[in-house]
């Protein structure tokens, strides 16, 4: 089986649950490219950050120690860096009893029940990879990256209000999914659209 390009990242206080014997672990691993598992939710935040250039998928837990972040702030503070990375709400709280208002408005993938089977949890990461395997918002992320750090500095774009955005401001807008990060990745997609069918063009992965 070949795995998916991705890394799964959880947030958890709960040790046991990286019991690397464990079935969860061990199809994770069958799956995925990589498991990060984070005790601590700063670490697990910190990491995040750090790596916005690799496929990330996050299982986060919502309940953590009194006088730690919960899940519910961890989930703003990933989406003040990026609205690109799937974020799976994990939690022993009743669906039902949960609030939800900042998960939606914190655009949460999908919510699933700690006592959710190991095949409910894959179904729904692959889901989540898939979903973002055919983002635009992503291809435009990975394009820039590919990019040379000279070349991201570059003044590369005019705004309607006259400000130049580099490469660089430009993806944080689009990580951000501002407005301006929303109409360029809308309009090229647009522009990719109608360059293919007008010339029809074949392409390869």
């Amino acid at each position: 089986m070949e795995k998916l390009n991705s890394t799964i990242v959880i947030i958890d206080d709960d040790k046991a649950l990286a019991n690397p014997d464990s079935g969860l672990i061990i199809e994770l691993n069958m799956n995925f490219e990589s498991i990060q598992f984070f005790h601590k939710q700063e670490e697990g935040l910190e990491f995040i950050k750090n790596n916005l250039d690799k496929r990330i998928i996050v299982l986060l837990d919502l309940g953590f120690p009194s006088g730690t972040p919960s899940g519910h702030a961890i989930l703003e503070s990933i989406r003040k860096i990026t609205f690109l990375v799937p974020i799976i709400i994990w939690s022993g709280v009743d669906e039902d009893k949960e609030a939800f208002a900042d998960l939606i408005n914190n655009r949460a993938y999908a919510f699933l029940n700690k006592n959710a089977s190991t095949e409910d949890i894959i179904t729904i990461l692959k889901e989540a990879y898939n979903n973002a395997n055919n983002d635009i918002s992503i291809a435009l992320e990975e394009w820039i990256i590919a990019h040379s750090e000279e070349q991201k500095e570059k003044p590369y774009l005019l705004t309607v209000e006259g400000k130049e955005l580099s490469l660089n401001e430009l993806l944080n807008e689009i990580r951000l999914q501002t407005d301006v990060g929303k109409y360029f990745s809308k309009n090229l997609s647009k522009l990719t659209i109608d360059l293919l069918t007008r010339n029809k063009e074949t392409f390869n992965d």
